[in-house]
């Protein structure tokens, strides 16, 4: 016997061509001859032209690019997670007076668009010959990504039993000891989940990478694809091929990391 058709589905359905249908397009385009996409954009490649791929590399720098992008991903990574885990920390497990009023404060900045932050920030970095520099933006996606993961770890650390932190005290544990030995470990999907948003988020910022990084070696992957933009025309296949370029690494390793990542982010939300 037939299922019958859930209507229900139809959003589902919907949402699901929305969300697919603009990557199905940046492979038929990355993989298209130039001569094919003014004449049949949306249609399919009579052949599939793979040296788009190897050109978008060479001219686009990508080499360089996805060591940049690496550094600043693995520094911002390490700074927020001991950052953000010590902050979660104190804020989860220690009572000190003016915890909540760092905790709204926290809310409050999430709610803060981060484009307002650059013209400021353009003029400190300035002044503080960090523009140009890497170190420069990795401070200034640290400062960003601290928040968040703040709220997300610290939903995870209240899960955690007092009574075996308290056992660890009793056993003659400072606090570091504490949050070294016991809060580290227990959370390690947690840490896991915010490494890889991190890694996510660093990977695809445009924004302040494109006005605080202007020397083309010090460039990241997501600012490359401009090399081929112009004034009065666009290379669309170019464009489309460094697309798949930097979204492949991050196709990936969420393939492979999907469950960790998903179990992490329910985790945190279910203790919190």
């Amino acid at each position: 016997m037939s299922r019958r058709f859930d209507w229900r589905h139809i959003p589902l359905i919907i949402g699901l061509f929305f969300a697919i249908g603009p990557l199905l397009l940046l492979f038929n385009n990355g993989f298209k001859p130039r001569d094919e996409f003014m004449s049949n954009p949306l249609g399919f490649p009579s052949r599939l032209a793979y040296g788009n791929l190897i050109e978008a590399w060479n001219k686009g720098e990508y080499g360089q690019a996805f060591i940049n992008s690496f550094i600043v991903g693995a520094a911002c990574i390490i700074i927020v997670c001991i950052c953000a885990g010590l902050a979660a920390y104190a804020l989860s497990k220690l009572e000190f007076k003016g915890s909540k009023l760092i905790m709204g404060m926290l809310l409050f900045t999430l709610a803060i668009p981060t484009g307002l932050f650059l013209v400021p920030l353009f003029f400190i970095w300035k002044h503080l010959n960090l523009m140009d520099t890497l170190h420069g933006i990795i401070l200034i996606y640290s400062a960003i990504f601290l928040p968040f993961n703040i709220f997300l770890l610290r939903s995870f650390f209240v899960g955690i039993p007092n009574e075996l932190l308290d056992s660890a005290r009793v056993d003659g544990c400072n606090e570091l000891q504490v949050i070294s030995k016991m809060i580290f470990p227990l959370a390690q999907p947690a840490f896991l989940t915010v490494s890889l948003l991190i890694g996510l988020w660093t990977w695809n910022e445009f924004f302040f990478a494109n006005a605080f990084l202007q020397s083309n070696e010090l460039k990241t992957v997501s600012t490359r694809y401009l090399v081929f933009t112009g004034r009065f025309s666009n290379d669309w296949t170019m464009i489309s091929a460094a697309g798949i370029i930097t979204i492949f690494p991050i196709i990936i390793l969420y393939v492979f990391l999907q469950r960790r990542f998903i179990e992490g982010l329910t985790e945190g939300s279910l203790k919190g």
